[in-house]
Formats: C-alpha cells, structure tokens, sequence
C-alpha cells in the first residue's frame, strides 16, 4: 500500500514540472526576440548617418601680386555631420593652382584643410581661379573654390617687347631699362633666353632701383629662334622676375603672309595681291618668281611707296577627288639674295555658291 501512495505523489510531482517547464518556455522566446531587436536598431542608425562639410570661406583674395609672384593659402572645413565625409577628386581648372590635402575621409566632428599653391602669372591683370571639391556629403557633392588677385607689375620694362632684325649689326637689339616702382633697390640675379641668343652682363652683387642693360645678339641663331623671351631674374620681393619676348623680323614680308582665292573653277584664272615690303625701307627688287606647282605665277609688279605689288594668278587645276581644296606656293628671290615664300590656297566653287 505504502508503494502505491509513493508512485502516485511522484506522478503528480512529475506532471507538475512538465507543466511549469511548458510555461517558461515562451517567456525565453519572447526575451530572445526583444534582445534581437534592440541589436539592430543601431544598424538602422548608422544608415541615417550622413556626412555634412562645413567650410569657413570659400574665396581667398590674395589681393595685390606681383608679376611672377607665387601665393599660398588654405581653406579648412569641418565635418559637421553624423558620418564618415569622404574627399573625393580634387580638380583646379588652371595649372598654375595646385590643391593639396593631407587625408580624404575625416570623422564626424573632424576638421580639415585644403592647402593651395598659386604660381603667378606673368602679366598685370585681375585674376580668378577655381578649384572644385568633391565629397560625399548628400546636399553638397560638390564645391567651389576661389582665388583671385590682382597682378601688378613693380618693376617698369622698357622696351616691353623686342624686335630683331637679320643683317642688322647686333640685330638692332634696343638698350632694356628696369626700373622699380616704389624705388626700392634690386639686383640681377641671372638671364636666360633660348640658346643663349641673347647675353647681357650684369654683376649680381650691384643693388639699384634701375638698371640700363646692354643686349647682345648672337646673330647666326636668330634664323632658328625667330621668336622667345629674355627671362631676368629679380632680388625685389614682390617681383622675383620680368618676362620680355623678342620676335626676330624678317627682311623682306608679303602681306597678306598666305594667299587665299575662292569660288575657283577648273582652269579658270583668278587674281589676287601681295605686297612685298622690306624691313629697313630701303628700295629692293625682285630677281625672280618660280610655283612649286605651276599654279601660281607672278603677272605684274607696281612700286609703291611701302614696297612691291605683286598681282598673282591662280589657274585651278582639274579637280581629281573631293577635297574642295588646292595649294601652291611662290618663292619670290630678291636682288639681296633673301628668298620669301608666299603660300597660295584655292577653294573650288561649290553648287551653292552664287556665281
């Protein structure tokens, strides 16, 4: 009897344990799913995090530069947003400015700068230069930045510009004064020019508030650097150099250089003219005419008080392709010896030109 009563309490004990377990079961279910969602919510967040970039300017005026003279400056920002900024491209319109920037991405908080070198330029002017950054941030994926200045020049040139002559002694080449605008006192420090056509002499140790240089042309390269520029380096602080181009003038120049006819036909004849003056004035004549082609031939010559007229005749060739183009070119000998070359183009007459 004593073991019946004994199997019946551990029964009714057994049954009350499956039940409690069967109630406790859902209550750990419903934790895990809270739990759950709690640890997603900051991934929720962190997609609603945007970068936002904050500038203190956007131009820099540099004010007044001298010729040649370079500048620096910087444009810090800060990443007011909520999330990463990423500093994309970096892209200045002019080489002369050059962006730099120490990293691309910065914190939520963090700040940056944009450091920029401007080169100078080398004649008196306002000046506006842009450079555009881009990012990340959503409202500003793109932004501009500006310099700008005003270029003048400290020291006065003259001549500001160079003309050589062939046959000339020493090309012609004029005295170059430099003089400094507010009087403050400089020195050469060197010259270059292509191939060193052109020297001066100058003492680097000499400092004054003008100078009078003497050029000297090596005349036997003047043919093959017909055009350049002197480059006279500077001690004066707000212009470190001047900049003055020479171009070499040819004795004889026909006018127009390029002889152009047009609504030309098929062996039909047209006329045109070119008049040939002589650099130094004097009278000259022409020896000679011969065309590269036979297009081209030379039908008369006038004096005139600048220097020859010539009427050139253009006979079109027959037309062989599509090209609505010919060419020719004169070489016209003088009694000097010079020869000058004259390039004579034709237009054929196309169905929609009035005759």
């Amino acid at each position: 009897m004593l073991s019946r009563y004994l199997l019946v309490i551990i029964l009714i004990c057994g049954v009350g344990l499956v039940r409690a377990a069967g109630q406790e079961a859902p209550q750990q279910q419903q934790t895990t799913a809270v739990e759950t969602n709690e640890t997603s919510e900051p991934n929720e967040k962190s997609l609603q995090a945007k970068p936002k970039i904050s500038f203190e300017k956007l131009v820099h005026d540099f004010g007044e530069l001298g010729i040649n003279q370079k500048g620096e400056c910087e444009f810090r920002f800060k990443n007011i947003g909520s999330g990463l900024l990423n500093i994309g491209e970096i892209k200045s319109t002019c080489g002369c400015t050059v962006p730099t920037l120490a990293k691309t991405q910065y914190q939520p908080g963090e700040d940056g700068v944009i450091k920029i070198d401007y080169s100078g330029q080398n004649s008196p002017g306002s000046v506006e230069k842009d450079v555009y950054v881009n990012t990340n941030d959503p409202e500003n994926p793109q932004i501009k930045l500006t310099i700008t200045a005003k270029v003048t020049p400290y020291i006065e040139v003259s001549p500001s510009q160079m003309r050589l002559f062939i046959g000339k002694e020493n090309a012609a080449a004029p005295d170059i004064t430099l003089k400094s605008k507010d009087g403050n006192s400089f020195a050469i420090t060197s010259l270059t020019s292509p191939d060193n056509i052109i020297s001066i002499e100058f003492d680097p140790n000499t400092q004054k508030s003008e100078f009078v240089l003497k050029p000297k042309v090596d005349t036997r390269k003047l043919k093959e650097y017909p055009t350049g520029s002197i480059q006279i380096e500077l001690t004066l602080p707000k212009q470190h150099s001047v900049n003055i181009p020479y171009e070499v003038i040819p004795p004889f120049q026909a006018q127009p250089k390029r002889l152009l006819l047009t609504k030309l036909e098929s062996g039909r004849p047209q006329t045109g003219q070119v008049l040939i003056t002589s650099a130094d004035g004097k009278p000259f004549q022409i020896n000679s005419v011969s065309s590269k082609k036979g297009f081209a031939k030379v039908i008369s010559q006038q004096p005139r008080s600048e220097g020859i007229e010539l009427t050139v005749q253009v006979t079109a060739p027959p037309k062989k392709d599509r090209s609505p183009y010919f060419s020719d070119e004169l070489e016209i000998k003088t009694n000097s010896g010079e020869t000058i070359t004259i390039p004579c183009n034709g237009l054929y007459r196309r169905p929609t030109d009035e005759k």
